[in-house]
């Protein structure tokens, strides 16, 4: 899981430039409403994107890997090239049928938008619209970037969106809000000029034919589709949040958002770089029929995710409040807001375990070729949501939304859990169980441990301080359990180090 942990730190500083860029909408415009139309205008090209490239490139990796080990590399390339141009053309039909179509589909992301606020929204969900093409094509590449163990730079283009973006907002700021829209379109197209070089560098010669025959083709497109829905389900869980918050008040958009970015960020951090190294070698066991290593890369994938989500989630989830006031509070963004936001956050806090297993468990199936059972459990998934995040909204208003979220995806991941063993065997032995008991024990204690710490601190510093020196209590405090409950992976990693002395 050496990789695992490289991925980490690198998405650790993509993810920091991803809440400057929430930090830098935070304060030119607040919870006001530029900054609602601009996140819905953002989420609309992002949201076909994230789906389309989610489906293609959860397909193109085993198929690649099936190529590859039945013929050779330049039978998978010019797969790769053929992938590429169909879904470029496709691509493009729909960014046409986007921009036409896109006040209903405004409508539909944003129930509560009317007048000015409905008409800005339009304009830029068309700008951004124009970036689909850009954004589908080059995700088959970041997928391609992964199998040749080009991991770092398939994850770092999402810095350079992030600047671009960010100087937009400031430009936006002094002459107007339509600059965002370029911001965007800009951001969404030049982020993966870094990818070239990568692409060269791995021996990658494309061709622009098409070949709607190819067999290869037509077994992505088999699973291309039930793979897509499966993939979308945390898009789509937040569309419907999105989409009831516009409803309740002024705001409330941003304000969901902002807390669901920053449980993004731990999710990213943890779990988006520990599938990201292990998937490509699932597809690599599937593609050889090794189920018992299949079983064993699984199993270690859960423990890595559990030794880091748990704490994170727990930590989130006690710190929510004085973690918002340090990276959003300010200029437009009042104290209140960071009440609100923060309370948000503690309920999307408590499924990131869910999202953790789920994503890694949900992978296994498509390299075995089985997308049918991840559909399934997604289709549960959005019905629960559903039903919750209306209830719940009515009830207790946004706090209900996030909590809805969370629910519906800790029931899909005790779903897919058991839906793996009956079809592979459990991919938690025993030793795993143990791990994840520990894990708990050990995430109990650091959690008492750093929120005492917290309160101390805050007597006598401010809330920054406060912060940084509870993280660190919680840091030490967590590992020294670790270590005393002897959790397989840490130990394992000590004596790799003293094997290496």
């Amino acid at each position: 899981m050496k990789t695992s942990y490289i991925l980490m730190v690198v998405t650790v500083i993509s993810k920091v430039f991803g809440l400057v860029r929430e930090k830098a909408l935070a304060y030119f415009f607040g919870v006001g409403m530029v900054a609602d139309v601009f996140l819905v205008a953002f989420q609309i090209p992002m949201t076909f994107t994230n789906v389309i490239s989610g489906a293609t490139a959860n397909g193109y990796i085993p198929l690649y890997n099936n190529i590859l080990e039945k013929k050779d590399e330049n039978s998978a390339n010019k797969f790769t090239a053929n992938l590429s141009n169909i879904v470029f053309i496709v691509t493009f039909l729909i960014s046409i049928v986007g921009i036409i179509f896109a006040k209903p589909l405004v409508r539909a992301m944003a129930i509560g938008f009317t007048g000015e606020k409905l008409e800005l929204a339009v304009f830029m969900t068309r700008v951004g619209m124009l970036s689909i093409c850009a954004t589908s094509v080059f995700s088959i590449f970041k997928a391609y970037l992964q199998i040749k163990k080009h991991f770092i730079v398939s994850v770092c283009h999402s810095i350079v969106m992030n600047l671009i973006i960010i100087a937009s907002m400031a430009i936006s700021y002094k002459l107007g809000a339509t600059y965002l829209a370029w911001g965007i379109l800009a951001g969404f197209v030049f982020q993966y000029i870094i990818f070239l070089p990568y692409i060269k560098k791995s021996g990658y010669m494309h061709s622009f034919k098409i070949n709607l025959k190819d067999e290869n083709i037509k077994n992505l497109f088999k699973v291309i589709i039930p793979v897509l829905i499966s993939t979308s389900v945390i898009e789509l869980n937040f569309i419907i949040s999105k989409s009831l918050a516009s409803s309740l008040f002024g705001g409330a958009i941003s304000t969901l958002n902002y807390a669901y970015k920053l449980q993004s960020f731990v999710t990213g951090i943890v779990i988006t770089s520990i599938v990201t190294a292990v998937y490509p070698e699932m597809a690599r066991r599937g593609a050889l029929k090794d189920t018992a290593g299949l079983r064993t890369t699984t199993s270690d994938a859960i423990s890595t995710m559990s030794l880091l989500v748990i704490p994170a989630s727990v930590g989130l989830f006690l710190f929510a409040e004085p973690i918002v006031n340090l990276l959003f509070v300010g200029g437009a963004f009042t104290a209140e807001d960071g009440k609100l936001t923060a309370l948000v956050l503690s309920f999307y806090a408590i499924g990131i375990i869910g999202i953790g297993f789920r994503e890694i468990v949900s992978r296994v199936f498509y390299t075995i070729m089985d997308a049918k059972t991840p559909v399934i459990n997604s289709v549960i998934m959005v019905v629960i949501n559903v039903v919750l995040s209306i209830g719940l909204s009515n009830a207790v208003g946004i706090v209900g939304l996030a909590l809805a979220t969370s629910v519906s995806f800790i029931i899909g991941a005790v779903l897919i859990v058991y839906s793996l063993k009956n079809k592979l065997g459990s991919v938690i032995t025993r030793e795993t169980a143990i791990d994840l008991v520990k894990i708990v024990i050990a995430t109990v204690v650091m959690g008492v441990i750093s929120k005492l710490a917290f309160v101390f601190l805050i007597g006598h510093f401010g809330n920054t301080i406060s912060l940084f020196g509870a993280i660190i209590a919680a840091g030490i405090s967590y590992l020294i359990m670790l270590i005393v409950l002897k959790v397989s992976e840490i130990y394992n990693f000590i004596n790799k180090f003293k094997n290496r002395k």
